[in-house]
């Protein structure tokens, strides 16, 4: 059994005082807390609804509460107070008083019969990257949580801005997950209240599964490219309109007032989006690193030259296409002028767009576009009972139309990246096993009960898998240990 006040105290992230201000029980003679912030919690739906409820200091209070709340504010207020003499009914839970954004919720729910919840894990991580940290049972649905490994704090010298931002992350998680599940709420509160982890709610739990305010503003700042746009000029035309010739770079570029700040898009920010303008452009990393370095230099507060490179190099790792128009917008109007227009940030192509053409008919050789294949093939060639492929490496690579260097290259990037899991044996007979992690959690989700521990150990055995964090979704995912038929998955011997 999960223990409720871990899960709790994961998510609170230092945000309330440790012991109670007065009558505590705990607290050693002589300390003195600083000031923190407030929750609140409610016993129960209806009393949430009639807004009674209890605002809440510190982890010894929330601890003495264990299981009695149902719901409760994951993120912090600044206080909390009371509308009546009775101390029943309760205020400040508004986001004008938020004082640390602690996680996103999302909120799902679902109209007749629950999918496994293990369907969840598999749409995060197979549309985000990223995991949940915990989800929880609700009479209705689920609630899903994605902590932050560090609060993203909210000040006035910031203007509040990382409200805003951590608004956008929380709409593009939603969007993303209801690609694949059905039932999300994607117009709730993004941070309202939500339910309270308890003894009896909690169905996965993963503290590990925290990801920094940077790794989401990164992954959020780049997922809507997926789905972008092309454009096609008109026959006069004769140059695309490429990311570096748009107005915003050179506004950018000449920008000496860049300084970082919790929760503000700044200069890692700016930095990251420019090169990511010059790998779109296919400007060579070495013109990228020097035009870097040259506007770092010109900061007020620069950044050290190693971290730089670090951005850079994140940029170009082909794990994203370009910066999406909201964040250039944030950037532009937070450090040159707020007043900026898209006419004077974006240039006009006179031209029609259209979609992006079907992948058989564009140009193939981009090394992630090769691991797109290689996965799509791998989802139409299994099935929850055979999540994996048994055939040769020419076999595979005559099927999806790969060069036999791009092939190992993709397939040994799809491997470190824990997409896929694969195992070659030689010889007579020999060939290659390989599966997708997607079709594998989907394999241990939708088995039985009885049967799914073996295939576990099975797919284990078959793939040697390590000890990663796949292995700890998929230990989440099993039920309470129990004896089991051994099942053979494969004969790695077989011809």
């Amino acid at each position: 059994m999960y223990q409720a006040n871990r899960a709790v105290e994961s998510v609170i992230r230092g945000g309330l005082r440790k012991f109670k201000y007065k009558n505590s029980k705990l607290k050693p003679v002589g300390t003195v807390e600083g000031n923190k912030g407030a929750i609140f919690g409610y016993r129960s739906k209806d009393l949430m609804i009639q807004g009674r409820g209890v605002v809440v200091t510190s982890e010894e209070a929330l601890n003495e509460n264990e299981d009695q709340f149902t719901h409760w504010t994951p993120n912090v207020f600044s206080y909390g107070t009371y509308t009546n003499n009775d101390r029943q009914f309760v205020k400040g839970h508004n986001e004008n008083n938020l004082r640390q954004i602690n996680t996103f919720v999302v909120d799902i729910d679902i109209a007749g019969e629950k999918y496994n919840h293990g369907e969840i894990v598999l749409a995060a991580y197979d549309r985000l990257g990223l995991l949940p940290t915990m989800i929880l049972d609700t009479p209705k649905g689920y609630q899903v949580y994605f902590v932050l490994r560090d609060a993203a704090y909210v000040t006035k010298k910031s203007n509040f801005k990382v409200i805003n931002v951590a608004k956008r992350i929380s709409e593009n998680i939603r969007k993303e997950l209801s690609k694949d599940l059905p039932g999300i709420d994607a117009g709730c509160n993004h941070f309202g209240i939500a339910r309270i982890p308890r003894n009896d709610n909690i169905l996965f739990f993963e503290e590990s599964y925290s990801y920094s305010f940077q790794e989401w503003l990164n992954w959020s700042m780049t997922h809507a490219e997926d789905n972008k746009v092309e454009v096609i000029p008109f026959p006069h035309q004769k140059n695309e309109i490429r990311q570096l010739d748009e107005k915003w770079v050179d506004l950018l570029m000449n920008s000496e007032k860049l300084i970082g700040s919790k929760g503000v898009l700044g200069r890692n920010n700016a930095i990251f989006t420019l090169s990511l303008a010059y790998y779109a452009s296919k400007s060579p990393i070495e013109t990228c690193e020097y035009n870097m370095i040259m506007l770092n230099d010109r900061l007020k507060n620069p950044l050290k030259e190693s971290e730089i490179k670090r951005i850079i190099k994140s940029a170009y790792s082909s794990k994203y296409e370009a910066s999406s128009k909201d964040y250039i917008r944030e950037i532009c109007h937070t450090w040159i002028d707020s007043s900026l227009t898209d006419v004077q940030l974006f240039s006009q192509p006179k031209g029609w767009y259209k979609f992006k053409k079907d992948r058989k008919e564009r140009v193939r050789s981009h090394s992630k576009e090769w691991q797109q294949d290689i996965l799509a093939y791998l989802s139409s060639q299994s099935y929850t009972y055979k999540p994996f492929v048994y055939s040769t490496k020419k076999e595979i690579r005559e099927e999806i139309g790969v060069p036999e260097r791009s092939f190992d290259a993709a397939l040994r990037t799809l491997k470190e990246t824990n997409q896929v899991f694969y195992r070659v044996t030689r010889g007579r007979g020999g060939g290659i096993m390989i599966a997708s992690v997607k079709a594998l959690m989907r394999t241990i989700i939708l088995t039985k009960k009885e049967v799914r521990e073996a295939y576990f150990e099975a797919i284990r055995e078959a793939f040697l898998v390590p000890g990663t964090f796949i292995q700890k979704v998929f230990y989440q995912l099993l039920p309470a240990k129990k004896p089991y038929t051994e099942i053979e998955l494969i004969s790695l011997e077989s011809g």
